[in-house]
């Protein structure tokens, strides 16, 4: 049987996804682990695929890998998440045989934006990119066709602006490129018309916002997965929640520390 299973990892503690000979990468990771539980013996005979390639330092809430198995879904999440490290199984179904991750009906992804950016520009810059477009300005992978964006949404939370951006496929270093020329149109250092005109096929480089506020939300299909999340997910989880909120907590007494001496 084929099982698709949901991960979820942060980032930073890997060297971007894609197998690397002498780098910790998520791939590597996930291959480990299925090794490991003798779930796999060689990537190619499993059929071994993932949804997206995230650039290093990008997390992921829902990434979706795939692989061929002799153990059904849940007991797949279980061995997996036993053996791996830092990436955290967390839903689960079986699929066709055939089925490729990468054919999926729509990522999410959402970046991050901590500097002061004027709201109500930011989604005036993002509306340009909605629909299709030549992205060939946009990616260090030019398609060779146009691409379609099929929705952007920009919101103010609590510690920062959430740049929501959901399409079928991206290039390399997509939405991470157009981050930086919505928030420098937002800031006044872009035109609009300089936007639509590489949007129209002219090679602009208006640069490339980091990696890390940028994560995968999801990657969705043509069908549900069964949530699956089991004790020792939920410990990790927790003490990574715990170790956030004391950090938070020791930044906060630093500043009020030296607000004091001042």
């Amino acid at each position: 049987m084929r099982v698709a299973l949901k991960i979820a990892y942060d980032g930073r503690d890997f060297f971007g996804h894609q197998r690397q000979p002498d780098r910790r990468t998520v791939e590597g990771e996930c291959l480990a682990a299925l090794e490991a539980a003798k779930m796999v013996k060689d990537p190619r005979e499993s059929f071994f695929r993932s949804a997206s390639r995230t650039d290093r330092g990008v997390s992921a809430v829902g990434n979706v890998i795939a692989f061929n198995s002799r153990l059904p879904a849940e007991a797949v999440v279980g061995a997996f998440n036993d053996r791996s490290r830092d990436v955290w199984a967390w839903a689960a179904t079986e699929v066709s045989d055939s089925f490729h991750p990468r054919h999926a009906l729509q990522r999410w992804y959402r970046y991050h934006i901590f500097d002061d950016v004027p709201l109500w520009p930011l989604r005036r810059a993002a509306s340009l990119f909605l629909g299709e477009h030549d992205f060939r300005a946009f990616t260090s992978d030019p398609p060779e066709t146009s691409l379609t964006i099929d929705r952007i949404d920009v919101k103010r939370s609590r510690h920062a602006i959430l740049f929501d951006i959901r399409a079928r496929t991206f290039r390399r270093n997509m939405v991470r490129r157009i981050v930086a020329a919505a928030i420098r149109c937002a800031t006044g250092e872009l035109t609009e018309a300089e936007i639509r005109g590489a949007l129209g096929g002219l090679l602009r480089d208006f640069g490339m916002s980091p990696p890390e506020p940028l994560f995968l939300m999801d990657v969705r299909y043509p069908f549900d997965m069964d949530i699956i999340v089991k004790h020792k997910v939920r410990d990790a989880w927790g003490l990574m929640e715990r170790d956030a909120d004391l950090r938070l907590r020791l930044i906060g007494e630093w500043k009020r520390a030296v607000q004091g001496a001042l």
